[in-house]
């Protein structure tokens, strides 16, 4: 009988937790600071590809991520397949300056898109390959130059 009501507690517990984390999953960022001109503004799943990537955005402290399914070859192609990025084309590829709406403009604020592939740093979205499965983070970072 013991066994039986702790399973109960276990099971009640875990559910809590789920639905704990289902809703920090959902949650929006507040439309302040960098995020006022964000396209969204919680996690969202774009696309119908072969490939599964997860992108984060980070940005003034705050964060969102997206799941992309894509057929691209390259994180600039998936990423601009879903219009989640935007900026000059140049020798290395696109030169982004804006990701999900939210502007890092170099020559205004020292602020630029610092790209990571599982945790780290990639030259280009052009040159980085995917692959199903990867996570990439965007994070808006100020130089320190």
């Amino acid at each position: 009988m013991k066994q039986k009501t702790l399973a109960r507690i276990l099971c009640a517990l875990l559910a809590c937790l789920l639905t704990a984390l289902m809703l920090v999953a959902c949650a929006d960022v507040d439309k302040t600071g960098d995020w006022e001109t964000a396209t969204y503004t919680r996690n969202e799943t774009l696309g119908k590809g072969a490939k599964t990537i997860t992108v984060k955005v980070v940005a003034d402290g705050q964060e969102l991520t997206f799941t992309v399914k894509t057929d691209k070859e390259n994180l600039e192609e998936a990423l601009l397949e879903h219009k989640l990025i935007d900026g000059d084309e140049g020798a290395f590829g696109l030169y982004i300056k804006k990701v999900n709406g939210i502007v890092a403009d170099y020559d205004a604020d020292k602020t630029y898109w610092a790209i990571t592939k599982n945790g780290e740093a990639t030259s280009s979205a052009k040159d980085t390959l995917i692959a199903d499965g990867e996570c990439y983070e965007l994070t808006k970072t100020k130089s320190e130059w």
